[in-house]
């Protein structure tokens, strides 16, 4: 995620900078596999964070705190996760 936060950066930046900017990292964007790929994955690590990010919420909130609600909360984050990376990677694509 850090390394793809740096590209993430850099792209806002850019097309902040000009309307040119703005054309260039669009064209990038729609063009480049490479530049796909960073989004996606980007994408993807943000998701699962976030994920993870509601689990802990609901722990600290004293929702299931039992091993057996540990595990099934690790397997909801799970299938949650990867429907929203599959569902970014349709985006992206």
């Amino acid at each position: 995620m850090f390394v793809g936060l740096i590209f993430a950066f850099w792209a806002l930046g850019e097309s902040l900078s000009s309307p040119a900017g703005f054309d260039a990292v669009s064209s990038a964007l729609a063009n480049n596999f490479f530049a796909k790929f960073v989004a996606w994955g980007l994408l993807s690590a943000l998701a699962f964070h976030f994920v993870a990010g509601i689990k802990h919420l609901l722990m600290d909130a004293n929702v299931g705190v039992t091993l057996e609600g540990g595990v099934k909360k690790a397997q909801i984050t799970v299938v949650v996760s990867a429907i929203l990376i599959i569902l970014a990677g349709v985006w992206v694509w």
